[in-house]
């Protein structure tokens, strides 16, 4: 029975507090109220019908929008390209960008998947950079993450004056996956090391 007795007063406590945070702006409402009703009315004073119901709309209509303001949809942006005023609805994808560095006949590809998530990615939609927007439907669009992406592959990088430069690219099965060179590695060409430079020159 003491079992019972202690799960009945942990239950009777949660009650109250519930009850207590939902009384208190109750509470703030009432006290507030006459306040809020007096500056109305002297806001009001000397006013028209027409506009006291112009200002009753207007209110109203901004609760609604602070009520329904939409969340924020995650995009992710590719090397290459960048934003330029992307709008996801509830059922609508229009997603627009500005692209450098990349030719404009390369491929673009936006995928999605549920927000939040490590789903795999679904591809939605593959177009051109050059064209720079594209606009489609999806069902409950506001409830994906999005990532727009190109395939371009830039030329490889020319060995001068001894400098290698490498540049390493993330992939979408391994998102901020960390990269790395392995100390005194070789790169060869037809069985003959072409780098690092200092390897070059003494087998030369």
């Amino acid at each position: 029975m003491s079992g019972f007795y202690a799960e009945y007063q942990r239950l009777l406590m949660a009650g109250c507090l519930w009850a207590l945070a939902a009384l208190l702006p109750l509470y703030g409402l009432v006290k507030a109220w006459p306040l809020l009703r007096e500056a109305w009315n002297d806001a009001m004073k000397g006013r028209s019908l027409l506009t006291k119901l112009f200002a009753v709309v207007f209110l109203s209509v901004s609760f609604h929008l602070g009520a329904t303001k939409p969340s924020q949809v995650s995009v992710r942006w590719d090397d290459g390209l960048r934003d330029n005023g992307t709008l996801i609805t509830n059922d609508t994808v229009e997603v627009r960008w500005t692209y450098s560095g990349i030719p404009g006949a390369s491929s673009v590809f936006i995928d999605y998947r549920e927000a939040g998530t490590t789903n795999d990615w679904l591809n939605l939609a593959e177009t051109l950079a050059s064209a720079q927007e594209w606009t489609g439907t999806l069902a409950n669009a506001t409830n994906y993450d999005y990532w727009v992406y190109t395939t371009y592959v830039p030329p490889v990088p020319v060995h001068t004056n001894g400098v290698w430069v490498g540049q390493t690219y993330e992939t979408k099965a391994r998102v901020g996956a960390k990269s790395f060179l392995i100390l005194n590695g070789k790169i060869q060409e037809h069985g003959r090391t072409i780098a690092p430079p200092s390897a070059k020159r003494k087998e030369d």
